[in-house]
C-alpha cells in the first residue's frame, strides 16, 4: 500500500474517530437500540461531520483568499471564495458518500435504513440546546486545527476534502446502517450553517480582510484548548460552564 494511501486512510480513520468522541461527549449517541434512537444518532453524526467539513474548507479557502489578495497587488485576479461555495462543496460531498457503490449495495440488499425528509422535520421540532450546539462547533474546532494542517500538504486540498470526507462518512453510514436521504440531509446542512458552525466559519472567511477578527479567532483556538482540557479532566457539565463564560 502506498504512502499516500496510507495517509489518506489514516485521516479518514481520524475523521470518524472525531465524530465519535464529539458524539459521545455531547451524550448524542443512541440511548437505546431501538430505531428512533439510532436514527436520531445517525442524524447528529451527519451534523458532526458536516460542522468538521464546513471548519476545514472555511479555513482552507481562508488561505486561498489571503494569497488571492496578495497576488491581487500585482495585478493576477482571481475570484473570493465566499460561504455559498463552501456551503455547496459540502452538499456535493455528502451526495458523493450518499451515492457510494457500497452504500447502493448495502441498500439494495436492505442493510441500509434511510432518515427521510419527515423524520428530520420530526427531529427538528425538539433541537438540542444552544450550549450543546456551541460544545459541538468548539470540540470540532479542536480537530479542525489538526484536520487542517493534514489536508493542507495535499496537492490538491478541493478534491482531496472531497474525497476523504465523503469515503469517511460512507463508511460512518455502513457502519451505523442509516443513512440520511437527500432531502434530509439539506435540511441538516441548512439547520448547520445557520447554528454556531456558520458563525465560526464565517469569522474563519473573514480573518483576511480584518486583523481584529484574526486575532479573536487565534485567541479563540487557545481558549479551545482550555477548554478541551476542562471537559475530559472534570466531564461535559464542567466543560458546559467553562464553555458558558467562554461564549459571553
Amino acid at each position: 500500500m502506498s504512502t499516500r494511501l496510507n495517509d489518506t486512510i489514516s485521516i479518514e480513520l481520524h475523521i470518524q474517530a472525531a465524530v465519535r468522541e464529539i458524539a459521545t461527549f455531547t451524550e448524542l449517541t443512541a440511548r437505546s437500540s431501538s430505531l428512533d434512537d439510532r436514527m436520531h444518532e445517525a442524524i447528529h453524526q451527519g451534523k458532526i461531520f458536516f460542522t468538521l467539513y464546513l471548519m476545514v474548507q472555511s479555513l482552507h479557502c481562508e488561505a486561498k483568499n489571503d494569497t488571492a489578495n496578495i497576488l491581487s497587488q500585482h495585478n493576477i485576479i482571481t475570484p473570493e471564495i465566499n460561504f455559498e461555495w463552501v456551503i455547496q462543496h459540502c452538499f456535493n460531498m455528502f451526495y458523493i458518500s450518499n451515492h457510494d457503490t457500497a452504500i447502493d449495495k448495502a441498500n439494495t440488499c436492505n442493510q441500509i435504513t434511510t432518515v427521510s425528509s419527515n423524520d428530520m422535520l420530526q427531529w427538528q421540532k425538539s433541537p438540542i440546546a444552544e450550549n450543546m450546539e456551541n460544545m459541538v462547533a468548539a470540540l470540532a474546532t479542536k480537530h479542525v486545527k489538526f484536520l487542517a494542517s493534514l489536508f493542507s500538504q495535499a496537492e490538491d486540498i478541493d478534491n482531496e476534502l472531497l474525497s476523504v470526507f465523503s469515503h469517511a462518512m460512507t463508511n460512518n453510514t455502513l457502519d451505523l446502517g442509516i443513512k440520511l436521504s437527500s432531502k434530509a440531509g439539506t435540511l441538516l446542512l441548512e439547520q448547520v450553517i445557520h447554528s454556531r458552525t456558520g458563525t465560526v466559519c464565517l469569522i474563519f472567511l473573514n480573518m483576511t480582510k480584518n486583523s481584529e477578527e484574526k486575532l479573536a479567532i487565534s485567541q479563540y483556538l487557545a481558549d479551545i484548548d482550555s477548554f478541551y482540557t476542562t471537559l475530559t479532566s472534570h466531564g461535559l457539565q464542567q466543560g458546559l460552564l467553562f464553555l458558558d463564560k467562554l461564549s459571553k
